[in-house]
């Protein structure tokens, strides 16, 4: 019994120890990035939610009260995190946490007898040098929603998907995913390399798959390719990314705080750099039965991976990748898009499982390059760097 209390009492010693010796960073809650003033066009739906939320008289019920109960309920022995308040100038720095949104893309097609909307969140837990500022720490998380109904959805229904992607409590939320992203959030070591998904590009021929409305917006279609990727190689792979470029000009990267601050933080090109294009898509049918046809949906993209200091590439290569949907015989105006984003996503997720697995069988059928083990063997010793 004596034996247990005091192992009991090492333990506590130890979690106090540990909090003890952890960095503060304050959680500064929910933000727009970019100028602020052009929010409400930008973010149309989350800031209409966001400043609802605002008024209430419920603090719990506001995004940022959400974001900062989810840090601190984290138990992150590098990281305390805690409710903002005033921040310590007198030190060398001092840090800040916020979930700040990057994109908000809604779309609504008909397809035949049904209307089907796409919602895409895009946004970066972003740790920052509010002192310096400095980008510490950054992780891309990325929410989607597909749904399908026989008559237009309302106003009202569309701005709920919005709020349910930001709020929800899985890992399909935004603000839990941001949750995820602090908890294992490390200090970077000194000189520590950074790490960017620098390009995202898409053909003519890909680009005429998409909904009209995103034919007609190149940038925003090229941004979801960037930071789709960057969401999937810090989640997958437990790598601090920079802030994607795409959407941020002369290095600089704009927020305004809930206490109304305005920030404007260094953005520097990534020391390594993930540039990628999206060629084109493809559909092939694969079997049919009296109730269903089953096809396969087909993305093939270019990816590259170097160091442009260094004019060194690391990865250079196209990939491919299928996904499989069986739809019921005799559908018309199927929508396609969501199986191509489907295809899409499966690329990113194989590719970085191929990267913390060696020797993973799919990267030797996807890859054009003869030597693409080779390849990849020296991009997992080069990201090993990073972390």
């Amino acid at each position: 019994m004596k034996i247990t209390k005091i192992i009991s009492f090492l333990l506590g010693m130890l979690c106090f120890s540990c909090q003890a010796w952890a960095t503060d960073v304050s959680v500064a809650g929910f933000a727009f990035a970019g100028d602020f003033q052009s929010a409400a066009q930008r973010f149309p739906r989350a800031y209409r939610l966001f400043t609802l939320r605002q008024g209430s008289e419920n603090i719990q019920e506001r995004y940022s009260a959400m974001v900062a109960e989810k840090a601190g309920a984290i138990n992150n022995p590098q990281f305390h995190f805690t409710r903002a308040g005033m921040v310590n100038l007198q030190a060398d720095r001092a840090l800040m946490a916020a979930l700040v949104l990057t994109g908000e893309t809604v779309v609504t097609e008909h397809y035949g007898n049904y209307y089907k909307t796409f919602v895409n969140l895009r946004a970066d837990t972003l740790i920052f040098d509010y002192k310096n500022q400095t980008i510490v720490r950054n992780c891309p998380v990325n929410v989607v929603l597909f749904d399908a109904t026989t008559q237009a959805p309302s106003e009202e229904r569309l701005s709920g998907f919005v709020d349910n992607l930001i709020r929800r409590p899985d890992e399909k939320g935004l603000i839990s995913q941001f949750a995820q992203c602090l908890q294992r959030a490390t200090l970077p070591g000194d000189n520590v390399r950074t790490l960017q998904v620098r390009k995202g590009e898409v053909s003519a021929e890909a680009l005429a798959a998409f909904p009209e409305i995103l034919r007609n917006n190149p940038a925003t279609v090229q941004a979801m390719l960037a930071d789709t990727l960057g969401s999937v190689l810090s989640s997958r792979l437990g790598l601090s990314m920079l802030p994607s470029s795409i959407g941020h000009t002369g290095g600089v990267m704009s927020l305004r705080l809930e206490n109304g601050d305005d920030i404007k933080l260094t953005l520097p090109s990534g020391d390594y750099v993930f540039d990628i294009k999206l060629n084109k898509f493809a559909k092939l049918k694969t079997a049919e039965t009296s109730v269903s046809t089953t096809y396969v949906y087909g993305a093939y993209m270019s990816l590259g991976f170097s160091e442009p200091l260094m004019n060194t590439a690391f990865i250079q290569t196209d990939l491919k990748n299928g996904e499989v949907a069986v739809l019921p015989t005799g559908q018309v105006n199927s929508d396609d898009f969501s199986a191509y984003q489907d295809a899409v996503r499966g690329l990113y997720t194989k590719f970085a499982d191929a990267l913390a697995q060696p020797a993973a069988a799919w990267i030797k059928t996807a890859a054009s390059a003869k030597d693409i083990e080779a390849q990849m063997a020296v991009a997992r010793d080069t990201l090993r760097k990073i972390k």
